[in-house]
């Protein structure tokens, strides 16, 4: 007993660690208990097949491979212990110990005529053909031996006079061999995923009539021995908590139907998909707002109540004085502003000098040029040195106009830079700012380039 359960635990190891195929788990086996009843050439009462000690205990098991939720295949071994009485024409007791082992076609009736059943019952069936081996073990009603020598008077065969044990090669026989056939029938109750219980009983055939051993027994009555038998058991199924067992699924979990294989498949794909469209909508909703506020900085529309070409929602010096030179955020910035009052530049300082238009032009005079010239000498003298050249118009003309006009005259003071003087194409920003609102004055003042220095 302690052998076949050590073997069990092994069988359960090994078969747990390959149980899967194509993504279903398929092992399972089984563990059972029970007795049988001798059906020979003898009357076996209740009394005798009713096991009274461990030794006259039925045990086994079988190892099942599932082929699909319906069919299967395994391997069944078994012990059983043969205990019956004869009173004629001898007294003996018969001990006959057989242990056999059989490869069978297996089938769940209930799962092969409800394919769709999500029932916990099911009524199984077996039928194959194996192998038996078993031992002899004849001894009088006291317990004692019956010896090798021992005869009868066999009234059937004309008070012939023969041996009472079977004799092979002139020598009494220990043990025979026969090919035998099993039938069971079983009522299972799968509690839980791994786990079920059930009841089975056996029918099985073998192809010898001396499994008790004796003579007079084995051309006596029926023509060949079987064993029924009556077994609990325990099915343990193996990765079936992390794996669909073929014996836990329905026949269309075993064999989905493709179209609707593939409509789940697709409605997981759109589900998939109108979450990620879902995620970007939100996205896409917060970044709105942010989007908007930018816009509103960039542009140069709206309402600029100081009038510094600055709109009031990116303006940071709401008061600024008119004509006042800012920057990007409406802060004044200080300029030097030279004498106009005539064409030549007096005292043109170093730091931030400007350049001058004629009415509605961009060409560049001789005090353009000396201009120009003093910023291409200030900006080799450092190489770390960046200019935002910005360009202006009067107040005459529509806006359009004079925003385009702006930005040639700060493109014309750049490409002199580059060209004549080899200024760094990328040290230079022009931009153009448009018309000078304040004072509405149509001279020179207000058509010019201003120069703002600094470093990255």
């Amino acid at each position: 007993m302690k052998r076949f359960l050590l073997l069990l635990f092994l069988i359960s190891v090994i078969l747990n660690t390959f149980s899967e195929t194509n993504g279903f788990s398929r092992w399972s086996i089984t563990a059972e208990y029970g007795y049988n009843y001798f059906g020979a050439d003898i009357n076996q009462n209740i009394i005798n097949y009713i096991p009274t000690t461990f030794t006259d205990i039925t045990y086994g098991g079988t190892i099942e491979y599932a082929l699909t939720p319906v069919w299967g295949l395994a391997l069944d071994g078994y012990y059983f212990p043969l205990r019956a009485k004869n009173n004629s024409p001898t007294a003996m007791k018969i001990n006959t110990d057989l242990i056999t082992s059989d490869f069978n076609a297996t089938i769940n009736f209930t799962r092969w005529i409800f394919p769709q059943t999500k029932t916990k019952f099911y009524v199984n069936g077996s039928i194959g053909i194996g192998y038996a081996y078993y031992t002899f073990d004849i001894r009088n009603l006291d317990g004692t031996p019956i010896p090798g020598t021992a005869t009868y008077i066999d009234s059937k065969y004309n008070g012939m006079t023969r041996s009472i044990h079977l004799y092979e090669n002139g020598q009494p026989m220990k043990y025979g061999l026969a090919v035998s056939i099993p039938v069971t029938f079983s009522l299972e109750y799968n509690f839980s995923k791994p786990f079920a219980l059930g009841a089975k009983v056996h029918y099985r055939a073998y192809t010898k009539d001396n499994l008790e051993g004796a003579t007079e027994l084995n051309t006596d009555g029926i023509s060949n021995d079987y064993v029924a038998a009556g077994t609990l058991f325990l099915r343990y199924k193996f990765n079936s908590k992390n794996k669909l067992h073929l014996r836990n699924i329905t026949w269309d979990e075993f064999e989905p139907d493709e179209a609707l294989l593939l409509a789940q498949k697709l409605d997981k794909k759109v589900d998939e998909l109108k979450n990620r469209v879902d995620t970007l909508n939100n996205k896409v909703d917060s970044i709105l707002p942010r989007i908007a506020k930018l816009e509103n900085i960039l542009s140069n529309d709206g309402p600029d109540e100081d009038a510094d070409g600055v709109p009031d929602v990116r303006d940071k010096s709401a008061d600024t004085p008119p004509n006042t030179a800012v920057d990007f955020w409406g802060k004044p910035l200080m300029i030097a502003t030279p004498n106009l009052s005539s064409k030549s530049i007096v005292n043109l300082p170093d730091d931030i000098p400007a350049v001058y238009f004629d009415f509605d032009q961009i060409d560049l005079d001789n005090d353009a040029l000396i201009t120009i010239q003093k910023i291409a000498a200030k900006m080799k003298a450092d190489s770390t040195l960046y200019v935002e050249v910005r360009g202006y118009c009067d107040y005459l003309g529509n806006n359009p106009y004079n925003n385009l006009l702006s930005q040639r005259r700060s493109d014309r003071v750049k490409a002199e830079l580059v060209k004549i003087w080899g200024i760094p194409f990328d040290h230079i920003i022009s931009n153009g700012k448009g018309k000078i609102i304040e004072p509405q004055s149509k001279y020179r003042p207000n058509r010019r380039c201003d120069f703002f220095f600094g470093r990255l």
